[in-house]
C-alpha cells in the first residue's frame, strides 16, 4: 500500500495534531476526548518498556469514559500549583496504513512553566498513533505517548 495522502487529507492530519496540542496548551482539557474515536485508547509509556514489549504504562485509558474521567480528575480533584504547558510537535510521519487506519509517528517536547520559575522540560519523546477518518474528521484510534527519559515528574496531571 502507498504511504501517501492527498493534499487535503494531509492538511487535515496536520490540523488534528496541531489542534490537539493547542487544546492541551490552552488547558481546554474538556476538548481532549473529542480528538479520539468512540473506542479510542491513550497510553503513556516509557521508551524502555515500549522497546522491550513490556505492557506496564504510566497511564492507560480506553474509551471516552476513561478519557473524560481523567479530564475530570485533572480539572476538579487534583490539587497542584498552577502551571502552563507548551507542546512542540513535529509534523507527523506517515509510517503506513491498513484496515486499522493510518500509522503515524511524531516527535514531541512538552515544556512546563510556572509563573515564578524558569521553564522546565516536562517530557520528550514520540507519539505512535493510529488515526482513522470518521464523519467528524481524522481522530486518534490509538495514541501511544512514548517518553524517552527514564525519570519523570512524580505527577503527570494533564495529558502529554
Amino acid at each position: 500500500m502507498s504511504t501517501r495522502l492527498d493534499f487535503d487529507s494531509w492538511l487535515a492530519l496536520q490540523a488534528l495534531y496541531a489542534d490537539c496540542a493547542a487544546a492541551l496548551d490552552a488547558r481546554e482539557l474538556h476538548r481532549w476526548p473529542d480528538f479520539f474515536t468512540a473506542d479510542g485508547e491513550y497510553r503513556l509509556q516509557s521508551r524502555e518498556n515500549h522497546d522491550r514489549g513490556l505492557p506496564l504504562c504510566t497511564l492507560a485509558f480506553e474509551g471516552p469514559g476513561m478519557l473524560k474521567d481523567r479530564v475530570y480528575g485533572a480539572t476538579e480533584t487534583i490539587f497542584h500549583d498552577p502551571y502552563a504547558q507548551r507542546h512542540i510537535v513535529s509534523a507527523p510521519r506517515l509510517l503506513g496504513h491498513d484496515a486499522a487506519g493510518l500509522r503515524c509517528e511524531a516527535s514531541y517536547v512538552v515544556i512546563r512553566t510556572h509563573r515564578d520559575a524558569m521553564p522546565e522540560i516536562l517530557s520528550v519523546g514520540r507519539y505512535l498513533d493510529t488515526v482513522v477518518l470518521t464523519p467528524e474528521g481524522w481522530r486518534f484510534a490509538r495514541r501511544e505517548v512514548i517518553f524517552d527519559n527514564d525519570l519523570i515528574p512524580n505527577s503527570i496531571i494533564d495529558p502529554i
